[in-house]
């Protein structure tokens, strides 16, 4: 089957792989000269299901109506005309209910685990570097009430069956001695021994170069997308900057 994959970020390269390896004909557009270029290009980086909580929580509606006059808020809402926003505000606060958190974070932190788990077989198979860490991550809090509830929500996650541990300021100066002159300054951590990290743009880039020269994938770079041709109810093929790309199937 004919793919057209339109976007080369982390997303569109890694839905690549996984078709042209299923033994699709796989053409990926991009608008600028190489793959990861926007949001893939410098991100956090983090692979931390320790960290999967969802951001609809019983805290956040306040949270969103300080950020209307405090910028420095975690999560920050700015109202629009646009109804679009007000439906998905709705539905977001809809899931703000605790029990709707702790579902909705088990969801998130299986995802989680099984993007972790396939990340590790894709490097396996491709041998592709992304200057991944993979020695746990620290999780610092500042106060003693806001490491209490972080150690309280590690359940919701250990549920799932991964493994997180709420420790004292020593314990994590000596996983990380950096943290030794400044321990006094936090009251304890959750640690997570197996988040990791890693640079979305060269995994992405390393990843893209392996689909062109082992798996025969096309990229178009330097073409913007500029709509659809249809047949009935259906795609039939991409409007480009370079003509038309036509396939089976559109991602």
């Amino acid at each position: 089957m004919r793919v057209a994959v339109l976007g080369a970020g982390v997303v569109g390269v890694t839905t690549a792989y996984e078709l042209a390896r299923d033994g699709h004909e796989v053409t990926v557009i991009d608008r600028l000269s190489e793959a990861a270029s926007e949001t893939s290009f410098a991100n956090a980086g983090l692979i931390a299901p320790g960290h999967a909580y969802t951001w609809s929580s019983p805290k956040a509606p306040r949270i969103l109506l300080r950020s209307l006059i405090d910028d420095s808020q975690a999560l920050r809402f700015r109202p629009s005309l646009d109804p679009r926003l007000w439906s998905w505000s709705l539905k977001f606060l809809k899931n703000c209910t605790a029990e709707r958190t702790r579902t909705n974070t088990k969801r998130k932190v299986r995802l989680c685990m099984y993007s972790q788990d396939r990340l590790g077989e894709i490097v396996a198979d491709t041998g592709v570097d992304y200057h991944g860490l993979d020695g746990g991550l620290l999780y610092l809090y500042r106060k003693p009430e806001s490491f209490a509830r972080g150690a309280a929500n590690t359940r919701i996650l250990a549920e799932e069956g991964l493994e997180l541990r709420a420790i004292d300021p020593d314990e994590a100066a000596r996983i990380d001695p950096a943290l030794e002159p400044v321990k006094a300054k936090f009251a304890g951590a959750v640690y997570c021994p197996s988040d990791g990290s890693g640079d979305a743009r060269v995994f992405t880039r390393n990843l893209a170069r392996h689909c062109a020269e082992k798996l025969g994938v096309t990229f178009l770079f330097d073409t913007v997308v500029q709509g659809f041709e249809t047949q009935g109810d259906r795609i039939a093929a991409v409007k480009t900057s370079k003509g038309a790309v036509a396939a089976d199937e559109f991602v």
